[in-house]
């Protein structure tokens, strides 16, 4: 009965590992397919990309295209292998955070103090904008807003 149980342990931590064994897998430019390629470059212009890799996102495999722009961001741009643009996520400032989403940030959060903003575009055409950082107590927050319809929400907490 022990060996039966050890064996199930061990079989279960392969399954485990299996489950994330396709997560954000680094890969040569040479292993990008083409289409994806030139849609990150296309809406990433003028950058040069350090870091190519895939997920498999629930059985769909999505390439990650990682560079720094000329202020020294973080860009990532996320794509299918038709081309077809999922995601794409840069580091920004707050100046550059629009008027009507620092005012719901304020409103909802005044104590929050912001350490990191990222701001994304979807394949629906929204823009959120992600805010780290901590409140009043030192409690990590993320905090997302969507610009469409400014609905504020805290993602996560420590």
């Amino acid at each position: 009965m022990k060996r039966f149980m050890t064996g199930l342990s061990v079989a279960s931590m392969l399954f485990a590992y299996s489950a994330f064994a396709f997560d954000n897998i680094k890969i040569k430019k040479s292993e990008v397919p083409a289409a994806a390629l030139a849609t990150a470059e296309y809406y990433a212009p003028g950058v040069t990309f350090f870091r190519y890799a895939y997920e498999d996102e629930e059985g769909v495999r999505v390439y990650e295209f990682e560079a720094i722009d000329p202020d020294g961001r973080h860009i990532e741009v996320d794509v299918l292998a038709d081309g077809a643009l999922q995601e794409i996520e840069w580091e920004k400032k707050m100046d550059e955070v629009p008027a009507g989403v620092r005012a719901s940030l304020e409103l909802k959060y005044p104590d929050m103090q912001v350490s990191f903003i990222e701001a994304s575009i979807r394949p629906d055409g929204s823009f959120h904008y992600e805010f780290e950082g901590v409140d009043a107590d030192g409690d990590f927050m993320d905090v997302e807003i969507v610009d469409t319809d400014l609905d504020v929400k805290r993602v996560a907490t420590n």
